[in-house]
């Protein structure tokens, strides 16, 4: 262990996240695959997140519907889809 000072890197948004919600608010209705995770519980939460607006990239809350599904190897997909029309 070993301690180096320095200052804290700044705060940085997930480009990836800003560049889906952006592509999902341009076709809005149309449900599209977003992530493929490990296990259906951080797909689910991952879901709970954009549905909710606790992820900064999808608010407000509700403007996006988002769900998770199990695949065929274990691993779970998480789905979403841009509701709101309403000018933000």
């Amino acid at each position: 262990m070993h301690a180096r000072f320095e200052p804290l890197p700044a705060p940085s948004r997930s480009q990836d996240a800003q560049d889906t919600a952006k592509a999902l608010r341009e076709r809005p209705a149309e449900w599209a695959h977003i992530e493929t995770l490990g296990n259906l519980n951080r797909a689910t939460n991952l879901a709970y997140r954009i549905r909710t607006g606790r992820h900064s990239a999808f608010r407000p809350a509700g403007a996006f519907d988002a769900t998770a599904r199990l695949t065929g190897d274990g691993t779970a997909s998480v789905y979403a889809c841009y509701v709101s029309t309403t000018q933000q």
